[in-house]
């Protein structure tokens, strides 16, 4: 087995380099298909703020990629660390998203259906032995495990395996929710997978398997991204979105659970969502309902360029996950603490300007 740091970082630029060619090769499939089956996204008003028919299916040549690249790693050993039956689960779950999301495009899903898919991903990565077993003790040295009850000798683990289906969804839906600026999750999803990537070559942490899969999901984004980019030739959809999430959930936990990593990156969608589900059930709406009241509609309604908002929110996942890079976990909490309140202040802020901008056209 390949041991050596220079070689797995050579191969994990190989297989990134690797993945953004075929993700942007199929992209062009993908979107042929999307169209002779009607999977299209109709510009509709509201948050749809595109002005022509956009093919979706984006995510579906994302997870070819993931999964022909993630089998030629294995193929070549280049996966150490993590097990078999683990990459099977992650591969299983990642059909799983594909089809659930394949058919939401073509055929739109109940909100109740729709989650059926993730949740089905994330307890298949359960079942494969992926979990988050122990919480780093903040106060002190060591860390707590999360392992207070066990079924049998490979069996379920409370509250351990709770927490790790919980935040799978919590990453799913983080990006699923701000999947509405043109290149906004694909940048996101190429970013966290890129951090976790970079935290895991360096000799402190050095996970090769990580590192290569690191590289191969944050490749399969880049390489969407020339066509996503606004104004977009091609949409995520429903399994592009879910997976940019998901994907960067597992590679979190199975990073030896670098979960503060990927939610420093998330911290700012996670954040936006939670005050969105509020706001709608205070004014009496239903939560799953999408609307256009997310942070990066706020901000174009405040008059900041489409692509300057996008690249903003880029650059404060990427700042994120630079400082939490350097960070201990209780430097890391505060990070994601000091990112929540950060926007909150803005949603205020964005908030306050909308409210004078409609009192002074009065």
């Amino acid at each position: 087995m390949i041991t050596d740091r220079t070689i797995f970082l050579t191969a994990a630029l190989t297989g990134a380099v690797f993945a953004m060619v075929c993700s942007y090769l199929l992209t062009h499939l993908t979107a042929f298909v999307a169209e002779r089956v009607g999977a299209v996204d109709k510009p509709t008003g509201g948050r749809k703020i595109h002005t022509r028919s956009i093919p979706l299916f984006g995510g579906v040549g994302i997870a070819v990629t993931i999964l022909v690249g993630m089998g030629l790693l294995a193929m070549n050993e280049l996966l150490p660390g993590i097990s078999g039956v683990q990459l099977a689960g992650f591969a299983v779950a990642i059909v799983i998203l594909t089809v659930g999301g394949m058919i939401d495009d073509r055929y739109p899903l109940t909100a109740g259906i729709q989650l059926a898919f993730p949740l089905l991903a994330a307890v298949t990565i359960v079942a494969s032995g992926t979990g988050i077993i122990q919480v780093t003790n903040l106060v002190g040295h060591g860390a707590f495990s999360l392992r207070w009850w066990s079924f049998g000798p490979d069996g379920l683990s409370f509250p351990a395996d709770i927490l790790t289906i919980f935040w799978l969804l919590f990453a799913t839906y983080a990006t699923k929710l701000m999947d509405g600026l043109d290149g906004l999750v694909a940048g996101l999803a190429a970013i966290g997978a890129s951090m976790v990537g970079a935290l895991t070559i360096s000799p402190a942490y050095f996970q090769p398997g990580v590192v290569c899969l690191a590289a191969t999901v944050s490749g399969a984004y880049l390489g969407f991204l020339p066509r996503n980019i606004h104004p977009a030739k091609q949409f995520l959809g429903e399994a592009g979105s879910t997976l940019a999430g998901f994907t960067l959930g597992f590679l979190a936990i199975v990073s030896s659970a670098k979960v503060a990593i990927a939610l420093a990156v998330l911290a700012i969608p996670l954040v936006d969502a939670g005050l969105i589900v509020l706001g709608r059930l205070r004014r009496g709406k239903k939560p799953w309902i999408g609307d256009d009241t997310h942070l990066h509609f706020r901000l174009l309604r405040a008059g900041v360029p489409y692509r300057t908002a996008v690249a903003l929110l880029w650059a404060a996942a990427f700042a994120a996950g630079l400082l939490a890079l350097g960070l201990q976990t209780r430097g890391k909490v505060f990070l994601v603490l000091g990112l929540a309140m950060l926007t909150v202040f803005a949603s205020w802020l964005l908030n306050r300007h909308a409210r004078k901008k409609k009192k002074a056209s009065k």
